[in-house]
């Protein structure tokens, strides 16, 4: 429950020198202002100000400890601890409007009453608090921004966390969209050459089926790693999903291209996957791979590659196959 010190000042002359929105004023210059104050008492997680509060004031906390809760539209919150001394409500008493945020008392606290109307009388007398109360304004200016910032990069690496696959590391199909799309128009805008591989693990669900999914998982783990130690910095792995693998190699040639397949096709071939029981696998992989055509989108170019790549599956696969065009394809051992 609410209720007024009885106390003519509302304050006394140390509880006035311990706030800081009243650092280096004389206490008898705001003296015959804090007449019209008053002193206010709030239980644990009674609400002082929320954004519903009609009455526009400054709440100075002389003793307690307040909570201020600011909600988004979008459902996210923030909450800071406010200590003796400091103050809340200060925005709304200034410019008139409903507050923001939502201030309980987190115990039993004093709060000192400052109606809106007295805090403008009060400014209008004393360049001291004028200053303090701009110091403040930007000090939470500050803090404000560095929270927002903070938020943008948490949001930046939960965006970046969900183009990753957590399994392999390698980037996914949610990061495909976006940068093979950008790629393939770079490409295309400026004629440049551009392959794209689709590469498939032979035979592994028979690994899933015979030695489990840990097994399967170990397998491709390890089929990601070769083809990150294979590549240039500059290449663009994919795990597409289940056992396939996208690339696209930007500037490659095809002789390039031919190189790059074969060494992943012969590095996966001598690899091995050592289980935890000490089980060594060994796997190959078939790969597919098209270059880029004039009006290429990334389905197309990548739909190329595939049917290359089940042209290498259907005729023996551990093999490199190029789609040529109009139906034909290269195999490539």
């Amino acid at each position: 429950m609410n209720y007024d010190c009885p106390e003519t000042l509302p304050i006394s002359r140390n509880e006035f020198a311990q706030i800081e929105l009243f650092r280096n004023i004389q206490f008898e210059k705001l003296a015959g202002f804090l007449l019209k104050c008053s002193v206010k008492y709030y239980d644990k997680d009674e609400t002082i100000l929320s954004p519903a509060t009609r009455k526009k004031a400054v709440y100075i906390l002389i003793s307690g400890s307040l909570l201020v809760t600011v909600e988004s539209e979008k459902g996210g919150t923030f909450s800071v601890e406010i200590k003796p001394g400091n103050c809340v409500g200060e925005m709304s008493a200034l410019d008139n409007t409903s507050p923001c945020a939502t201030i309980i008392a987190k115990e039993k606290s004093k709060v000192l009453y400052i109606p809106a109307d007295i805090v403008l009388s009060m400014v209008r007398v004393s360049h001291e608090l004028c200053l303090n109360f701009l110091l403040l304004l930007s000090q939470r200016l500050r803090m404000d921004n560095i929270i927002v910032c903070e938020k943008l990069y948490h949001i930046r690496c939960i965006e970046e966390n969900a183009k990753i696959d957590p399994m392999t590391g390698l980037h996914n199909r949610r990061w495909l969209e976006d940068m093979y799309t950008r790629e393939i128009q770079r490409s295309n805008i400026g004629n440049f050459k551009l392959v794209a591989f689709m590469i498939d693990i032979d035979h592994f669900k028979q690994v899933n089926d015979t030695y489990g999914h840990l097994a399967g998982d170990l397998v491709l783990i390890s089929v990601a790693q070769t083809l990150i130690r294979s590549l240039r910095p500059s290449d663009m792995p994919v795990r597409y999903g289940g056992e396939e693998f996208s690339i696209f190699l930007p500037g490659a040639t095809d002789e390039h291209a031919r190189i790059v397949a074969n060494r992943i096709r012969s590095s996966v071939e001598n690899m091995s996957v050592t289980l935890t029981d000490g089980t060594i696998l060994q796997v190959t992989v078939s790969i597919g791979y098209a270059e880029r055509v004039e009006n290429d989108s990334v389905e197309s170019l990548i739909d190329r590659a595939d049917k290359a790549l089940y042209y290498a599956k259907e005729h023996g696969r551990n093999c490199v196959s190029k789609n040529c065009g109009e139906g034909k394809f290269e195999l490539l051992r």
